[in-house]
């Protein structure tokens, strides 16, 4: 069993990255409508998330599996001490 100040400190933690992440998807969006790419639609299945999105005055789409966005959060996760 954790110390009660462990799974506090754990909670003030993870309060602090959460509000690091809603910080930077804001700058990403904004650094994404600086560069002129706009996401037009998306579908998330169980293997991938499919995006289109138009770039310039180009349309294109792309297909982004969805164990290697999972792999890469953990490992983010992971250096960050997030998760073990």
């Amino acid at each position: 069993m954790n110390r009660p100040t462990a799974l506090i400190r754990r909670l003030l933690i993870t309060e602090a990255l959460q509000e690091f992440m809603t910080r930077e998807v804001v700058r990403i969006k904004e650094e994404m409508r600086a560069e002129g790419i706009k996401i037009l639609d998306r579908k998330d299945n169980p293997q991938d998330v499919w995006v289109q999105y138009k770039f310039g005055n180009e349309f294109e789409e792309a297909i982004f599996m969805r164990r290697m966005l999972d792999a890469e959060s953990r490992n983010r996760a992971k250096r960050t001490g997030m998760i073990t």
